[in-house]
């Protein structure tokens, strides 16, 4: 079932076995161009079999990707540098396992550096794997060409997968590349779209957005955990290319594409809403034993770092978050499911697993997770 090895190690305890696939084996890696969440996984990280139980190590990884597959995500396999590499059987229950939520979210899953293993396991599981679940499947033969469909600086890219593609890369394989993003809008500077002040008022896009996501989605369950056709996305952000666009987003008839837009807009921001220098401060929330004192916390401290510009815009999007939370009952969007799909929207560095901890929810999280939990569910308090 597995390739060839030396003498038997120590047995892994579950505990260890729990770390390894929590800190190693699959990371969250941001989102992608389409604001979906990115799953990471290292095969280079797959412990020794005679080690480590992979039935538990099975039940560990579809426990991990429960954490994110309530929503559209994308999944990138990093198949180089594996010592240990699981057989047809391992693959074909992991694929069994799988129920409808995980292939159905399931946007695309690249799988980097793929050899002749994986080429063949694939091929061999022809008979049990969906075509529609196949045609998911990227082959990816390059970082470079891996960069054409996801941001490759919040990937953490281990040594032995670096080494493969020193190797591999020679220039033969045809790059990837998203259409040309010609817009004026996204991507640009929030004080050079609305003023030093915010007096130019709000961008198009997002008044559009808001507006239409107010009539059509507030009882749509599931509400900014879809996505639309890609292409569908392409050609919305090109019609925004100025802020004179006359664009119909309604016309569209999507109400998944204006949540898209507008994370979108967020994400694409030159300077992200909650920044590297904001982090310390941002920790300070979580000594605080109160939603109350938190609520002061985030009022008095944290947002007054905001340039005005950004203020405004925070204020009218956490106003729809709020009435979206408020609608629950039918929409199943608590202000925790709307943390987790707007967090990495809003909380950017150059270190994508202190960005993962700064956004996440809980006691051990960096404060960011809270902070915008709070603001969706004590709007008129936070922004009065």
């Amino acid at each position: 079932m597995f390739s060839a090895f030396s003498a038997a190690p120590k047995p892994m305890e579950h505990s260890e076995l729990q770390a390894l696939v929590r800190d190693q084996i699959i990371q969250e890696a941001g989102v992608d161009f389409e604001s979906r969440p990115i799953l990471a996984m290292y095969s280079c990280f797959f412990p020794d079999p005679r080690a480590a139980n992979y039935d538990d190590l099975l039940k560990l990884l579809l426990q991990r990707l429960d954490e994110v597959v309530e929503s559209d995500y994308v999944l990138v396999f990093f198949a180089a540098g594996s010592q240990y590499q699981p057989g047809w059987s391992f693959l074909y229950r992991a694929y069994s396992l799988l129920g409808r939520k995980y292939r159905k979210n399931l946007k695309s899953m690249f799988i980097v550096h793929p050899s002749l293993w994986p080429r063949l396991i694939i091929q061999g599981m022809g008979a049990v794997v969906s075509p529609k679940f196949a045609r998911k499947l990227v082959w990816v033969y390059s970082l470079a060409q891996l960069g054409g469909s996801v941001p490759l600086k919040q990937l953490h890219v281990p040594e032995a997968v670096l080494a493969v593609d020193a190797k591999s890369s020679s220039g033969k394989v045809s790059m990837e590349k998203l259409p040309p993003d010609t817009s004026s809008v996204f991507g640009k500077p929030l004080e050079e779209i609305m003023g030093l002040n915010g007096e130019e008022g709000l961008p198009r896009v997002v008044t559009d957005c808001i507006e239409y996501i107010r009539k059509d989605g507030m009882n749509v369950e599931g509400i900014f955990r879809r996505s639309p056709a890609s292409q569908q996305l392409q050609a919305a952000k090109r019609a925004y290319q100025t802020a004179e666009s006359t664009y119909d987003l309604q016309a569209s008839g999507d109400v998944h594409l204006a949540c898209v837009l507008l994370k979108t807009f967020f994400r694409d921001l030159p300077n992200p809403v909650f920044s590297a220098a904001m982090y310390d401060t941002i920790r300070g929330i979580q000594s605080l034993p109160t939603d109350s004192a938190r609520l002061s916390y985030t009022k008095n401290t944290i947002l007054p770092l905001l340039p005005r510009p950004t203020y405004l815009l925070l204020e009218a999007t956490f106003a729809l978050l709020h009435d979206i939370h408020a609608n629950s009952s039918t929409n199943l969007m608590t202000s925790t499911n709307l943390t987790i799909v707007w967090a990495p929207n809003l909380v950017r560095s150059d270190n994508p697993i202190a960005d993962f901890s700064m956004g996440a929810m809980g006691a051990q999280s960096g404060g960011a997770g809270n902070v915008i939990r709070i603001c969706i569910e004590r709007f008129e308090e936070v922004f009065e």
